[in-house]
């Protein structure tokens, strides 16, 4: 029986490197998702802590990239900044970089409007099916106020083509 010899603390460092290009040859991922995915492969902390600035360094990884990559693809998908602020934080994106991303955001309204129209179908008369819609609203991430302004828009249209 052969016994395992353990590598050494130069060998632990390249290989942290290693599978750390590896990971995100495979998909984007922040500095601290990185780290953390290395540590849970038992490299460490100070290997992955070394793997990641070598990454950082190599221009593989950028957390601020990564932040409107993120924005890009799940505004598109149709959700608030509320939502979008969870995601990057559960993906470790740091909160300045959040802040800075997130600053300027403007939701989409058409988007918006199209959730409330295959919810209520043109039919605002009912207050409960009104509210599920504004919760389904609320769900996708949007704050109150961009939901209550898209819902006066919505039943302000309603009323316009009802008139004409």
């Amino acid at each position: 029986m052969s016994m395992q010899q353990p590598i050494s603390e130069e060998e632990q460092y390249r290989k942290a490197e290693v599978t750390a290009a590896g990971m995100l040859s495979r998909r984007p991922l922040s500095a601290a998702m990185l780290e953390k995915k290395l540590l849970d492969k038992d490299f460490l902390p100070e290997a992955a802590a070394y793997a990641v600035e070598r990454m950082r360094i190599l221009h593989a990884i950028d957390d601020h990239a990564y932040a409107e990559l993120l924005l890009r693809s799940y505004s598109r998908k149709g959700y608030g900044i509320l939502r979008i602020r969870q995601e990057m934080r559960q993906r470790g994106v740091p909160n300045d970089i959040i802040a800075e991303i997130l600053e300027d955001f403007e939701p989409d309204w058409d988007m918006m409007k199209a959730l409330l129209d295959r919810k209520l179908r043109g039919d605002v008369s009912d207050r409960k099916t009104r509210e599920k819609a504004m919760a389904a609203l609320q769900r996708r991430g949007f704050t109150f106020s961009q939901i209550r302004t898209v819902m006066e828009d919505y039943c302000a249209d309603i009323a316009d083509q009802e008139t004409r």
